[in-house]
């Protein structure tokens, strides 16, 4: 079979499953034959082997199952990196990048020397910072597995990133004097969110936080002592704000900041 007929086969499958399905095939091709998509496109006329065909069109049955399509190249794209990412590792999404943008202001305008990464993932978040200032950075996370996969990305990018395996505060206390920003984009969807296929693929303890969705920042917030004088920069849900407000207003100098979509999706915790 020719890439070309293939591609259409594939594109087929993936049709009622996704609204990039060109894309998406493009990106399952790329896998199975190692090629860039840009080759993938000179090259439409080329013979493929039985076995990649085959391959090709498991992957695309999986993934018009709703199997996410990351997990299944094992590539993730954050401010303008290119991760390796595996089932049982939470996806980045563009949303987050803003919040790499707000952390780089906050460092320019404080300049802060060490940031603190909780619940890391694959890394994005931690690498973005540390190859956008001269920080010192630390990122951690509760999974063996994310840290397993934030140090290959980190090493990709050859930035140092202290990996640190632990929940909210624990894996920082020994030097939490020292850091003056910790950033997070944490567990936050209700528990009674009914999530779509692809979503529900991905670790439930990166999702979610209880019925509200607050139970991370109850836990993260609940010795105020630990954070005076940091600035916290965390990832929310947008109809979150006001339980935001009554949980967080009597701690410190709190802010609401917009994702690229024009929704409330970050806040602002300058701790006194």
């Amino acid at each position: 079979m020719k890439l070309r007929d293939l591609y259409t086969k594939i594109k087929d499958i993936l049709k009622e499953a996704s609204e990039s399905s060109g894309s998406e095939a493009l990106s399952i091709l790329s896998k199975v034959t190692g090629r860039s998509r840009e080759g993938l496109l000179m090259d439409f006329e080329e013979e493929v082997s039985e076995a990649q065909c085959q391959l090709a069109v498991s992957l695309a049955r999986k993934r018009a199952s709703g199997y996410p399509l990351q997990y299944i190249t094992e590539k993730c794209y954050f401010y303008g990196l290119e991760l390796y990412v595996c089932e049982g590792v939470f996806i980045p999404r563009m949303e987050t990048e803003v919040l790499v943008d707000l952390s780089l202001q906050v460092i320019e305008e404080k300049n802060i020397e060490l940031v603190a990464d909780v619940g890391t993932g694959t890394g994005c978040i931690a690498i973005a910072i540390a190859l956008n200032s001269q920080c010192e950075v630390f990122a951690t996370d509760i999974s063996e597995k994310a840290l397993q996969v934030a140090k290959k990305n980190a090493e990709k990018y050859q930035v140092q990133i202290g990996l640190l395996k632990g929940p909210y505060l624990e894996p920082l206390l020994h030097f939490l004097d020292r850091v003056q920003l910790i950033v997070s984009n944490p567990p936050y969807v209700s528990s009674l969110a009914q999530l779509p296929a692809d979503v529900q693929k991905e670790p439930s303890e990166a999702l979610f936080a209880g019925e509200d969705g607050l139970d991370f920042y109850r836990n993260f917030f609940s010795v105020p002592s630990l954070l005076r004088g940091k600035t916290i920069i965390m990832e929310m849900s947008p109809e979150q704000e006001s339980g935001l407000r009554e949980l967080l207003q009597n701690l410190g100098k709190l802010s609401f900041f917009k994702d690229q979509f024009n929704r409330t999706r970050f806040f602002k915790l300058e701790m006194e």
